[in-house]
């Protein structure tokens, strides 16, 4: 007797982190960093804006833009946004921390900021990935069935 298929094959969804899904996120992360420049350089040239907010507000949007297209894209979730949305951000947030304190300690030890930057940046995809994929953007499971005779 022959074992039943398993895996993508068989219909059921891949792991949450996979190659694949790995290199949209990297896609979607250009797409966002893009949205947030085309942004930021609208704000500032055709608005006026001073460049601290204009550069603040096309972070908001480029998050946003990440966010939704790691969603669908990414991960492909149809709904539950209530819960990954404030995970996403947290998940951003903890990132924005990394890349701080990842840059100030290579800094302390002497490295170069053009060359402490890619490292930090690596090290902080990555947990950002990892992050995403296995807590903030993982679909949660269904709720089991109400058993409204149960009372």
């Amino acid at each position: 007797m022959e074992a039943p298929p398993s895996g993508p094959a068989a219909g059921r969804p891949a792991g949450p982190v996979t190659l694949g899904r790995f290199g949209r996120f990297l896609l979607v992360g250009g797409v966002a960093t893009a949205v947030h420049y085309v942004t930021a350089f609208g704000l500032l040239t055709l608005a006026g804006w001073p460049p601290v907010r204009a550069s603040a507000t096309g972070f908001i949007v480029g998050a946003l833009a990440n966010y939704a297209l790691n969603a669908r894209f990414t991960f492909g979730l149809k709904g539950g946004h209530g819960r990954h949305l404030p995970r996403f951000a947290a998940v951003a947030g903890l990132g924005w921390l990394l890349n701080a304190a990842g840059m100030w300690g290579l800094l302390r030890l002497g490295l170069h900021p053009y060359l402490a930057q890619p490292v930090v940046t690596i090290l902080v995809l990555f947990c950002n990935f990892l992050l995403n994929a296995l807590w903030a953007m993982r679909p949660h499971s269904s709720p089991p069935p109400n058993s409204e005779g149960s009372r």
